[in-house]
């Protein structure tokens, strides 16, 4: 981490970036910057942390805290919690925060019995977990699911990755 001794990640992927992530990352840069914080906090940009659905996202480490849907007015708050130690626990996303068991939940149900359904099955159980087509979309973008054309002329499948049931445990 060069001389600092926090390193702040923002995503700016297109999906976070369509969300505001660009500006959001300016005002921390400033901040960071009018302070007088940047031989401490190193603020960098980076392509995407797999959640784009739910960003702007940044990441802090040492610590290893990820922030969730942060705005612009946010950044005062964020940068007072990186000088002090602390953290913004609104923004603070884990596997205990509602976004993240809604994910684990929806997984949880798709791979069981069998990671693949049918994509119709796929898409109606997403909408009961609320989550719609265009969250399923940007799964797919992410790796998190795999489409495949079905055998035969049979129905398309989607199958919940490897590196989803890891993450998720399921």
């Amino acid at each position: 981490m060069y001389w600092t001794t926090k390193h702040v990640l923002a995503c700016t992927a297109s999906h976070c970036a369509a969300k505001g992530a660009n500006d959001v990352l300016m005002l921390l840069r400033r901040e960071v910057l009018r302070r007088g914080l940047d031989k401490t906090i190193l603020v960098n940009n980076c392509g995407t942390i797999d959640l784009c659905d739910i960003g702007p996202n940044i990441v802090v480490y040492p610590e290893g805290v990820i922030y969730s849907g942060v705005t612009k007015a946010d950044i005062p708050e964020l940068v007072d919690a990186l000088t002090a130690g602390t953290v913004v626990a609104r923004l603070v996303l884990n596997p205990e925060t509602a976004v993240e068991r809604a994910r684990h939940d929806f997984y949880a149900a798709a791979v069981d019995p069998e990671p693949a359904l049918p994509a119709a099955d796929f898409t109606l159980l997403a909408a009961t977990h609320g989550f719609d087509d265009a969250w399923i979309g940007e799964q797919a973008r992410r790796g998190f699911i795999a489409r495949k054309p079905g055998a035969d002329d049979g129905p398309e499948t989607i199958t919940v990755t490897t590196k989803t049931r890891t993450r998720y445990g399921v």
